[in-house]
C-alpha cells in the first residue's frame, strides 16, 4: 500500500488489491473521494455501497446517491462497478433515537451508525474486499456551524486510527477525518468537475407538504438553508471564492 498524495492530503492505495468498496450517499464528500478513487484504479472491481435513509420524509435522497453512481459509471466506463443498497429504518435514526446504542468500541452510537458498520463488514466479507473507504470530514475549525461534537478533532498519536485501521480483515481507510469542506470544494474546482458537484446534494431539511406521497422522482427539491450541512456547503463555497 502506498499513500497517494492529493492536496497534502493522503489517500491510501495499493495496485495490488482485487478490489475495492466506497460507502457514497450522494453527497459532495463522498462523490468526491469516488472520483479520486476512481482515477486510481486500474484492475480493481469497484463496489459502491448505498444506504436507503429518511425514506418517509426525504425519498429524494436516494436518487442523489444514483445520479453520483451513473456519473461515475459515465466518465469511467473501463471500471468494473457494482452498486449494494442497503435499507435503514427511519426508527433508528441518529434524528430519532440519538446516540444510544452502545457499539462493539464501547461508544454510545445511533442505530444508522450501527447498521451502515455492519452493513459493510457484511459486504466486505462476502465479496473479498481489500480496502473500504468513507469519506467522513471533520467540522470546520474557525466557525461554529453546530455540527456533530464527535467530528471536532484534530490528528495526534493516539487518532490515527481513525484514518486508517485493519477492521476483520480489511483496511477501514478514512482518508478525510481530519479534513474540512472548504478542501472537498477545491478538488472539484481544481479537477474541473463542477458538474459533479452540482449533482450532490448536502441538505437533511424536510419540507411540509413534501414527503413519500407526493414526491416525483426527478422533482427540484429546495434546500433549507438552516440545516448544519447546508450552511457547511455554503461556507465551503464561500472559502473557494
Amino acid at each position: 500500500m502506498y499513500d497517494n498524495n492529493i492536496d497534502n492530503v493522503n489517500i491510501p492505495f495499493s495496485k495490488k488489491w482485487n478490489s475495492i468498496a466506497i460507502g457514497l450517499s450522494g453527497g459532495a464528500d463522498s462523490a468526491l473521494l469516488a472520483y479520486l478513487l476512481c482515477t486510481l484504479v486500474d484492475k480493481q472491481m469497484v463496489h459502491i455501497i448505498s444506504h436507503t435513509r429518511m425514506w418517509k420524509t426525504r425519498p429524494w435522497q436516494g436518487y442523489d446517491s444514483i445520479n453520483v453512481f451513473m456519473w461515475l459509471t459515465s466518465r469511467f466506463p473501463n471500471i468494473r462497478f457494482e452498486r449494494h443498497i442497503n435499507f435503514i429504518a427511519p426508527d433508528i435514526e441518529y434524528g430519532n433515537i440519538g446516540p444510544s446504542i452502545t457499539d462493539e468500541y464501547g461508544k454510545l452510537v445511533s442505530g444508522d451508525n450501527i447498521q451502515q458498520r455492519a452493513y459493510a463488514e457484511y459486504i466486505c466479507h462476502y465479496n473479498n474486499i481489500d480496502a473500504y473507504y468513507n469519506a467522513v470530514t471533520r467540522n470546520p475549525r474557525n466557525i461554529d456551524l453546530l455540527g456533530m461534537a464527535e467530528r471536532d478533532i484534530e490528528p495526534n498519536e493516539q487518532n490515527q486510527h481513525l484514518s486508517i485501521m485493519k477492521h476483520m480483515g480489511v483496511w477501514a481507510i478514512h482518508p478525510f477525518r481530519f479534513v474540512e469542506k472548504s478542501w472537498i470544494v477545491k478538488q472539484y474546482k481544481d479537477y474541473d468537475i463542477m458538474d459533479l458537484f452540482d449533482l450532490t446534494r448536502s441538505c437533511e431539511g424536510e419540507f411540509e407538504g413534501l414527503d413519500y406521497k407526493t414526491y416525483s422522482v426527478g422533482e427540484k427539491i429546495p434546500e433549507c438553508r438552516v440545516c448544519f450541512w447546508c450552511k457547511e456547503r455554503e461556507w465551503a463555497i464561500e472559502q473557494n471564492k
